[in-house]
């Protein structure tokens, strides 16, 4: 059983098999971010919280056989969180497609102005509305990496599930990866399992355009996590074609 005081829920867990627990431990080492990364060293250090993810992923998802990284459609596999599916999709006033890229610009926090709603409903005109996780998907969010080098993210708001978790001020946690010039922002410990409301809103200290990346693992049923990319679908997505072109 794993309890989330922050988010005030309770997630009941499934023990992968020892083939299963092998396959990914395997795949982990091997595949996920290279060796020597400053992002590899921040989730070999919330792997016991990745692990607790993928029991109660495995019990939220009706206990199917876990494939990794190529599981089948209809077994439950992991991968990095990708844009499209956490709802950042084209629309009507598209604020991304499918990329890590805010297609607009940031405003600086002043006043009561400055905080924009970036994973929310991908419906049109419905920006202040909560995403909706699809039913087959389980994720496993860790931390938001800005990828351009100027940091403009100040504080960070979190509605998951029945939680409303207070404003996160990140000025205090912020790690700059002196290689690569970007940053890390650590994100407090939620899971967000199938058809959970979502909502992450973004401060900004200064003005001007900023490529925020949520940092993390989907565990999905292979024919979700197998998609070239997601389209809306109301409050929430799916997969699109799983054709290559």
């Amino acid at each position: 059983m794993v309890v989330l005081g922050i988010q005030n829920a309770t997630f009941a867990e499934t023990a992968l098999t020892q083939e299963e627990q092998t396959l990914w431990e395997t795949q982990y080492n091997d595949l996920f971010f290279s060796p020597w990364s400053f992002e590899r060293q921040y989730v070999n250090s919330k792997k016991s919280v990745v692990d607790a993810g993928i029991r109660a992923a495995k019990n939220s998802l009706d206990e199917r056989k876990f494939g990794g990284l190529n599981c089948a459609d209809s077994e439950i596999g992991i991968t990095t969180i990708r844009p499209g599916s956490v709802g950042l999709v084209n629309g009507t006033c598209p604020e991304s497609n499918n990329v890590w890229k805010w297609k607009h610009d940031c405003k600086k926090e002043a006043q009561a102005v400055g905080f924009e709603n970036w994973i929310h409903s991908p419906a049109a005109a419905a920006p202040t509305t909560s995403f909706v996780t699809p039913e087959e998907a389980f994720y496993i969010p860790l931390y938001i990496h800005e990828e351009n080098c100027s940091p403009r993210i100040q504080t960070v708001k979190l509605d998951i599930g029945r939680s409303n978790i207070l404003y996160y001020d990140v000025a205090a946690c912020r790690m700059r990866d002196y290689v690569s010039g970007t940053n890390l922002i650590p994100l407090p410990t939620t899971f967000w399992a199938p058809e959970m409301d979502v909502k992450v809103a973004l401060g900004f200290k200064m003005n001007g355009t900023t490529e925020p990346r949520l940092g993390g693992f989907c565990v999905a049923l292979g024919s979700f996590l197998d998609a070239t990319y997601y389209t809306a679908s109301g409050n929430s997505v799916v997969a699109g074609t799983t054709a290559s072109t």
